[in-house]
């Protein structure tokens, strides 16, 4: 298929929409602490627009410039702290699918990854596989009571060597691409 990525390469990357310095000071902060309360892994905190694809960094790279291209950098309001089952979902900040985190979505499942918009739910994850615990609730609260109605600022896109498969403290941001 013509313009068609190349999927036959095996290092995996993920695209990631970043927070700009400030917000990702403070959120790195907070994965710190909660990886501290709970024994649990250190990460970049991040929004994932696309996960695990085999695709060569340089190609991909292309794809995110021009999924990124007239998006500037802009601020999405933080819905609440919620916990889940789900290992990558166990603590995170969700927010709403609209406006530019939608856009970039919609945009990715475009020219990457062809998924299902309906599943699409935009958060950050603040900690991994941490179980239900009063811990965990109490903690929770708390982050909400502290970040929901806070206005995360994204400021560019990542192309991350990261996948369920690569141990976290392997991942590593091989592009970014600026929103402008």
């Amino acid at each position: 298929m013509p313009g068609a990525l190349d999927l036959s390469m095996t290092d995996m990357h993920s695209i990631w929409l970043m927070p700009a310095a400030e917000d990702a000071a403070l959120l790195s902060a907070i994965v710190e602490d909660l990886a501290r309360a709970f024994g649990s892994e250190v990460f970049s905190p991040h929004l994932t627009l696309v996960e695990d694809r085999p695709v060569e960094v340089e190609a991909l790279t292309v794809r995110v410039r021009a999924i990124a291209a007239g998006i500037a950098p802009f601020a999405a309001r933080i819905e609440g702290i919620k916990t889940g089952e789900p290992f990558f979902r166990a603590f995170y900040a969700l927010f709403e699918a609209q406006g530019p985190i939608l856009a970039l979505k919609q945009r990715a499942i475009g020219s990457i990854a062809a998924s299902s918009l309906s599943a699409f739910m935009p958060h950050v994850s603040l900690a991994y596989g941490v179980t239900d615990t009063p811990q965990r609730r109490r903690l929770s609260w708390e982050m909400d009571q502290r970040l929901a109605g806070h206005r995360v600022r994204f400021d560019r896109i990542g192309v991350v060597r990261s996948a369920q498969t690569i141990p976290i403290a392997e991942w590593e941001v091989r592009a970014s691409v600026p929103l402008v």
